[in-house]
């Protein structure tokens, strides 16, 4: 049913502009023409595309300030490894990204966000990638790590442009590097 509501806005706003314009000209002593029927789906059919790509997007909390206080300061848990995932850059930030650790989903991040989960020591393996609309448009990603006890692991999250697809591109970064930027981010809460 999630997939109704595109085209329910898309022809809610077409219908609105076209009669907005319609009711303009008449105002104006003019016809209506046909310049406000293609105005109207014109417009339509970009709300349209943008809420079929953002469709699969869910509610996000944010994480409380202990734990963000605890992310900033780098802290890890004795015996534990912490990732960090930071997503950055303008194309699709809106659309969130599904992040998933050893094929368990934990978080979906929107640009600019950043999550960190503890973690146990050993090889992982990040799986990056988008549901809803989007996923059609956007290659998955999967990046193999190992982590060591006490361990911060800093996972970069970009989506770049391509010609039939976006590649998702999963750079492991020092936490040094992104430190000065997750501090004006908002954190995400891992599920």
């Amino acid at each position: 049913m999630k997939s109704f509501w595109p085209l329910f806005l898309g022809a809610l706003t077409a219908g609105f502009i076209a009669f907005l314009l319609g009711v303009s000209a008449a105002v104006g002593g003019e016809k209506p023409g046909m310049l406000g029927i293609v105005v109207g789906v014109a417009m339509g059919a970009i709300v349209m595309l943008v809420a079929n790509n953002l469709s699969g997007n869910r509610a996000q909390t944010q994480a409380d300030e202990e734990t963000r206080r605890r992310a900033l300061a780098f802290e890890v848990e004795p015996g534990k490894a912490a990732l960090y995932v930071v997503r950055t850059g303008f194309v699709g930030k809106a659309a969130g990204m599904e992040l998933a650790l050893d094929g368990r989903a934990f978080v979906q991040l929107k640009s600019p966000r950043y999550a960190r989960l503890d973690i146990e020591p050993g090889p992982h393996t990040l799986s990056a990638s988008f549901g809803g609309a989007v996923s059609a448009q956007a290659r998955p990603m999967e990046r193999e790590f190992i982590a060591g006890a006490g361990d911060v692991v800093v996972m970069k999250l970009t989506l770049g442009f391509g010609a039939t697809k976006s590649p998702i591109q999963i750079d492991r970064v020092s936490a040094e590097s992104v430190s000065a930027q997750i501090a004006g981010m908002t954190m995400v809460a891992v599920e």
